[in-house]
């Protein structure tokens, strides 16, 4: 190939425009640098149609007449001979294009009124396929195309070919921006759902919490204040029968009929029911001790350092009325020394439901004596809590689910199914901790609870 022939191959090759991705510019390039090199006044790319019974013009450019045409279509139904001649996928010479058997078709309805007399099609090849060709048009008829002129627009075929490659990797990586963008878009749009729907579920959380937790105040309520009644009830009988012992000494005094025997009846009597009276009123004195410090604790958001013991005591003593309908005996195992820096408030609620739910569901129609269990160690940094009941226990697949929110196995006597998922969330969220169902062999249920010793904000 002469240099002025690769001279413009080189310039075509290294231009922006063959790999920018723009067919269009790369189209316009290649069909100049044909008329520039060949000396010619027509070139066009036409491109095959998918079902190859037709071709396109994609763009032609006419020097001579200043004229660029584009979307002309050529059948194979009305010029069988140059389809046939383009199926064999070669090189096309024709010298002469009026004589050609291939142009025949063409003579009167292209070539005479535009003047031309040879051409010169190669073929365009994309990932090994033939697509289309670049038809170069001289205007002098018995032109020998040459070797060198058919390499140089060969070549410049496979240059369009690679241009097409550009511009489905620039339409490839377009979409994927667009589709990236639009995943980006989606994302944001659903992060924010997300968020959204986490603070309200954070929020109901929340509500759920403090509802459960008013609902069990509720009951330390009712119950305490039943408790209280009693011994209070017992002081006041005792002062009555003092004021009658007192009116009946008065009256004797008064009579006159006073004697050493009615002194001394009466201290013995004052005595007892003093000693009566206030034995209850200090019981019922404790009883509203607890509940305060239960009342406050579960009410309080403080993290505080307590006597884990000292807590549970209190707190077992509100419970009290809770447990005392099912005849529960509560037995704890808590070492005086441990202390606990913590939510004093959510301890005291976690086992308050667990209590409960002993109640509601281990001991409902259960015969024998009812006994639960606590126990609480030490153990490296944190504290092990196991909690156990002799009730009648949960099958594998209420273990399985007893954490799971408005789970619930007493929906038909108006359980809500929230209890367990509340001290689920507490001790997970609230405490920092743990707690998981053990599976165990004998009757009754065993949670075991691990929070940390001292509780990091």
């Amino acid at each position: 190939m002469n240099r002025e022939l690769e001279n413009i191959l080189l310039r075509v090759s290294q231009s922006e425009y063959i790999d920018d991705g723009d067919l269009d510019r790369a189209a316009r390039l290649i069909l100049d640098c044909i008329i520039e090199g060949l000396n010619v006044n027509r070139t066009g790319i036409w491109l095959l149609a998918e079902d190859n019974k037709s071709i396109v013009c994609k763009l032609l450019i006419d020097v001579h007449n200043n004229t660029e045409v584009e979307d002309i279509v050529l059948t194979r139904e009305d010029f069988p001979s140059y389809f046939r001649a383009l199926d064999e996928e070669r090189t096309l010479r024709i010298n002469n294009a009026l004589t050609d058997p291939v142009t025949a078709e063409f003579i009167d309805s292209y070539l005479k009124p535009l003047g031309i007399g040879s051409m010169l099609d190669t073929p365009i090849r994309h990932r090994g396929k033939m697509i289309g060709i670049i038809c170069t048009e001289g205007n002098e008829e018995d032109r020998n195309w040459t070797d060198d002129e058919a390499t140089f627009s060969g070549s410049l075929s496979d240059l369009f070919g690679r241009a097409i490659s550009s511009s489905q990797r620039a339409e490839l990586e377009n979409a994927l921006r667009d589709a990236n963008a639009e995943l980006e878009r989606k994302v944001t749009e659903r992060t924010q759902v997300l968020n959204q729907t986490l603070d309200e579920l954070k929020n109901t959380q929340a509500h759920l919490i403090e509802s459960e937790k008013m609902a069990a105040l509720g009951g330390l309520v009712s119950g305490v204040a039943h408790e209280v009644n009693t011994p209070l009830g017992v002081a006041i009988t005792s002062l009555s029968h003092i004021k009658e012992e007192v009116d009946r000494l008065r009256k004797a005094y008064e009579q006159g009929s006073l004697d050493e025997n009615s002194f001394t009846s009466f201290l013995s009597e004052f005595d007892s029911a003093h000693l009566i009276a206030g034995a209850n009123m200090e019981r019922a004195a404790k009883l509203v001790s607890d509940f305060k410090k239960t009342a406050v604790g579960q009410s309080s958001n403080v993290l505080e350092t307590v006597r884990l013991k000292d807590s549970v005591s209190a707190l077992l003593t509100s419970l009290h009325p809770m447990y005392k309908v099912k005849n529960v005996q509560v037995i704890t195992t808590i070492p005086d020394e441990l202390m606990l820096k913590t939510y004093p408030g959510a301890v005291d609620q976690v086992i308050t439901n667990l209590i409960s739910n002993s109640c509601t569901h281990g001991f409902n129609g259960h015969d024998r004596e009812h006994e639960i269990y606590l126990t609480a160690k030490a153990l490296e940094d944190c504290v092990v809590m196991d909690y156990r009941d002799n009730g009648i226990g949960m099958d594998a697949e209420v273990a399985r689910r007893v954490f799971e929110p408005f789970y619930t196995t007493n929906r038909a006597k108006g359980g809500s199914g929230l209890g367990m998922s509340i001290t689920y969330n507490l001790i997970t969220q609230k405490l920092g901790g743990e707690i998981r169902v053990i599976p165990t062999t004998q009757a009754g249920v065993h949670f075991q609870i691990k929070l940390p010793l001292e509780y990091v904000e």
